[in-house]
């Protein structure tokens, strides 16, 4: 049986390494023909199994490309979207499809990806009532600790809120107490020194480096989610680059 990565960026090259490693034949797909693996368009993938989504979610095309693909590949059991996407999504998929469309987005730092993926728990919803214990019984080979949750859009919430979101607004409560330091002009690592024993007692006191949020995840993913009240993360994180852009020496 085949495992088919659609998506070979960071995440899905990362997934394909660990699938591979833990002993599944596995394909990747990529619009870059230089990224895929195992795959050739003029022949068929043997014995199709599961289908891997690692697309990027942030793609107004997403649903259609992932349908167009699920068409595809026939005799598919399975499908498991790996991507952050907006809420409803997967949900969107099963309506459309008798076989399961699950929703398991992934957790971990790029620079450690596959150390952090074998760390942590692998979360899966679905909108299904049933899941064939033969599924569950894969889900745990391919990942081996695993939870479900209760509905997709409660996982996709999840990945956004929980995760990429709420380390946004941690850092941005960092650029607000930097920017007051500057102002007054004391030392922000000696102020900061006062929650180190009630973060250390209480856990419940942070001390984040207050840096410019870049990358790809944490402002990307606010507008996925369609809230107005986060865009407040990258209100701030722009306040504290153009503070840092006019104050060099900061």
């Amino acid at each position: 049986m085949t495992d088919i990565i659609l998506g070979m960026g960071e995440v899905g090259s990362t997934l394909y390494e660990l699938l591979v490693e833990r002993g599944f034949d596995c394909v990747g797909i990529d619009n870059d023909k230089s990224k895929c693996r195992n795959y050739s368009e003029n022949e068929s993938i043997i014995k199709p199994e599961y289908l891997h989504v690692c697309l990027p979610g942030e793609l107004n095309e997403f649903i259609e490309i992932t349908s167009k693909w699920i068409n595809k590949i026939k005799d598919l059991q399975v499908v498991v979207i790996h991507s952050t996407v907006r809420p409803g999504t997967t949900k969107s998929l099963q309506d459309k499809y008798d076989l399961p469309i699950l929703f398991s987005p992934v957790r971990g730092v790029h620079r450690r990806f596959l150390e952090d993926i074998k760390k942590y728990t692998k979360f899966i919803a679905s909108d299904k009532i049933e899941i064939s214990s033969k599924i569950k019984s894969g889900l745990e080979k391919r990942f081996q600790k695993i939870q479900w949750m209760s509905t997709t859009k409660t996982a996709e919430l999840a990945k956004i809120l929980v995760d990429t979101t709420y380390y946004g607004w941690l850092i941005n409560y960092a650029q607000i107490t930097k920017m007051i330091c500057d102002k007054e002009k004391i030392d922000f690592d000696e102020m900061w020194k006062f929650a180190d024993e009630i973060h250390e007692n209480l856990g419940n006191r942070p001390k984040m480096y207050p840096g410019i949020i870049g990358g790809h995840c944490v402002i990307p993913n606010l507008s996925l989610a369609k809230y107005d009240n986060l865009d407040i993360i990258k209100k701030i994180n722009e306040l504290y680059k153009n503070c840092n852009d006019t104050n060099p020496n900061n």
